[in-house]
């Protein structure tokens, strides 16, 4: 079976732990909803299209549109607006690794990004 590369969000506190792709995929036992590597397709990733295995400029770009993101919330809703896609924010709590997964769990987790 092939593997495709992809960056996920490991947990500083508790190396078995995953940021989740939303509340809707988190595992609601954890406090911080993260998900264990069984349930790493409920992961938020980084993928490349080309399926070569991402890396820092991946995650500079992930960064920029969640900046652009929090910049366009802040000017609709005020400085009080809700924001949950905050890249510098999860770096705080989370560490990016390069992991390798199934096809099929790509393709769940693109079912579930969808």
């Amino acid at each position: 079976m092939n593997k495709v590369p992809v960056i996920v969000f490991q947990n500083k506190e508790n190396k078995d732990r995953y940021l989740a792709n939303g509340p809707e995929n988190g595992d609601w036992s954890d406090e911080n909803l993260d998900v264990l590597m069984e349930d790493i397709e409920c992961a938020f990733m980084i993928w490349r299209d080309d399926f070569e295995s991402p890396g820092d400029k991946d995650l500079e770009e992930l960064k920029q549109t969640s900046i652009n993101h929090k910049k366009t919330m802040r000017e609709r809703f005020g400085d009080d607006a809700v924001i949950n896609f905050d890249v510098e924010e999860w770096l705080k709590h989370y560490t990016p690794v390069n992991i390798e997964i199934t096809q099929e769990q790509f393709d769940k987790a693109r079912e579930l990004d969808g």
